[in-house]
């Protein structure tokens, strides 16, 4: 079976499978896009608001502990809010990518239509099922799209060449295992079966 399989069976093969993970990741990486972007829109609009009323802040109120912390307070000002606006982005920037992993990982466990199987099913080739099958180990929960994004990623770094070698290593113990005829000392025939008595007749 591996001699009938080349790269250009591999190429379409990888082809399809991106293009059945785009098509049901599709919607997802949508909303991913659209979340990011507004997050950015707003992570912009505070940062610029902090900066633009950060420069109008005025010190009046600490004349009481003198005009040297009055000073001292406006000449440090813009590096305040830039502070503010350093630990505003850190914010931000850590609430986005734990959403976005979390996304990932409910993308990966989606499960994957019936139609959808059906289809790769049909049009992939008999190694790459294969490998499906191998990647997909417990066959009583559904299949999902990490499998897929697994399969993908296993055919793609020469799992089907790795699988026949494994068929042929073992099917190589298995004859090293079996016992060999001594010529010298031939296997005893099986014993003949068993002569039922013969009914009498007039000759005998």
């Amino acid at each position: 079976m591996m001699n009938n399989f080349s790269a250009e069976i591999l190429r379409e093969d990888t082809q399809l499978l991106r293009s059945a993970l785009l098509k049901l990741a599709l919607p997802r990486v949508l909303r991913r896009i659209a979340v990011v972007l507004v997050t950015l829109g707003v992570w912009l609009w505070l940062c610029s608001t902090i900066l633009r009323r950060g420069r109008t802040v005025r010190y009046d109120g600490f004349e009481a502990f003198g005009p040297q912390v009055v000073d001292f307070l406006v000449r440090i000002n813009p590096y305040l809010w830039w502070g503010v606006v350093l630990i505003l982005t850190l914010c931000v920037l850590s609430g986005l990518r734990g959403w976005l992993r979390r996304s990932f990982a409910r993308g990966r466990a989606t499960t994957v239509p019936l139609d959808v199987v059906d289809d790769l099913a049909a049009r992939l080739s008999p190694e790459v099922l294969g490998v499906l099958r191998w990647v997909w180990e417990d066959t009583e929960v559904p299949i999902t799209i990490g499998v897929l994004q697994t399969t993908l990623r296993q055919a793609r770094s020469g799992r089907v060449g790795k699988m026949a070698l494994a068929r042929a290593q073992k099917a190589a113990l298995d004859r090293a295992g079996a016992p060999e005829p001594d010529p010298h000392f031939p296997s005893a025939p099986s014993p003949a079966a068993p002569v039922r008595p013969r009914e009498p007749t007039l000759f005998a």
